[in-house]
């Protein structure tokens, strides 16, 4: 077989780097390896874009924006080419999710097993995400935080920032239609995801999350009215009380988010842009992933 592998040896705490020789090794023996080293976010969608319909297998070595990147380029190809992924970044959420193995070894025997699964992706504004759109606190944090303080830290990098961020977090005001159903409020997080994590803070639980089901679990965060109420908003959080005065969970295939004002994204901790209209839809089945 013929396969690419996509490496960002940057990641997370630069595990990429110190795995790639034994990817190479598990994988070589009756294949043809190409290894492209991701040097900035266009020109790896515009690589991945041109060629990973020129290959028999695509594996991406690397975090999460690394995989937003590849995906970005993969449906604009319109690829159906089998995708592994071997996470080595801060938090790992859309592994995670897949319960995907992180040793190297054991990924790439899986991968060999060519065994795939159609996962949902999203369009946010035209642009792709693989499982979760943020705006609010911690958002920011996911693409802010500088890389080196990312390859320290790993997954605490983005905690501390985010609870550093929340004395001076306004809460946005969202108009929110869910297939067809409207809510609007106040709110501290809107989160749109296909994921049973977000930042390792936000967890759902796994029978309400599936990947393959064409629709996205919309989380929304709600601002408390008093500052002594802040200690019931993070109850709602840890125990997934969404039936809660503060946290409300729908899903939906298509989502209209309307502002008065700019909101800043993130779309898998990547930097999405500031936005008061925000249309996501749901891409049933659009990644076809080796599991």
């Amino acid at each position: 077989m013929k396969i690419l592998i996509i490496a960002n040896l940057n990641s997370g705490k630069g595990k990429a780097k110190e795995y790639l020789p034994e990817i190479k090794k598990e994988l070589k023996p009756g294949n043809e390896l190409k290894i492209y080293l991701t040097k900035d976010k266009e020109h790896t969608i515009n690589f991945v874009k041109k060629h990973c319909n020129n290959f028999d297998m695509l594996i991406v070595l690397g975090g999460d924006g690394t995989m937003n990147e590849v995906v970005n380029g993969y449906v604009l190809s319109k690829s159906k080419t089998p995708v592994g992924y071997i996470p080595t970044g801060s938090t790992n959420d859309f592994a995670t999710s897949l319960k995907l193995p992180k040793a190297p070894c054991e990924a790439c025997k899986n991968f060999m097993n060519l065994n795939t699964r159609k996962i949902d992706i999203g369009s946010f504004n035209g642009r792709y995400f693989t499982y979760v759109a943020a705006a609010g606190v911690f958002s920011e944090t996911s693409y802010s935080t500088p890389p080196e303080l990312k390859q320290k830290l790993g997954h605490f990098a983005y905690v501390l920032g985010g609870v550093k961020s929340l004395p001076a977090i306004k809460p946005l005001h969202l108009r929110i239609t869910v297939d067809g159903s409207v809510i609007e409020d106040d709110y501290l997080i809107a989160l749109i995801s296909n994921s049973t994590s977000v930042g390792g803070v936000f967890t759902f639980d796994e029978s309400l999350v599936m990947l393959d089901d064409g629709k996205f679990e919309v989380a929304l965060l709600k601002e408390p009215e008093e500052p002594n109420e802040f200690g019931s908003m993070l109850k709602d959080i840890i125990y997934r009380n969404y039936n809660g005065d503060y946290l409300t969970l729908v899903s939906g295939a298509e989502i209209l988010l309307e502002s008065p004002s700019p909101v800043a994204w993130s779309l898998d901790g990547e930097y999405g842009g500031e936005h008061t209209v925000m249309k996501v839809v749901n891409l049933p089945s659009a990644l076809n992933l080796l599991v």
